[in-house]
């Protein structure tokens, strides 16, 4: 019998793959404590890249790229992360 394992990864608002939120080889019995641990990773991640447009937004002279960048860091949610899992739990 084959026991089938899952990847697991945190997925930011953008669609990209936070680094060092993969999980490899995950037990199906597992799959619920891992999302949590994965879903926990997410508000230093949000806060991490609400910095980076606010500092970017703080270097530019434009203003409306200026406030571009502001409006891109009001919009990044730690819970509008998900985590993507594959193959998909039945």
């Amino acid at each position: 019998m084959t026991t089938t394992t899952h990847e697991m990864r945190l997925v930011d608002t953008n669609g990209y793959t936070v680094p060092g939120a993969v999980r490899y080889q995950v037990p199906a019995t597992q799959v619920a404590a891992t999302e949590t641990e994965l879903k926990a990773l997410a508000p230093a991640d949000a806060a991490d890249q609400k910095a980076v447009h606010l500092e970017h937004a703080a270097s530019l002279h434009d203003a409306v790229s200026a406030d571009n960048q502001r409006a891109a860091a009001r919009q990044i949610r730690a819970t509008d992360y998900r985590v993507q899992i594959t193959p998909p739990l039945a």
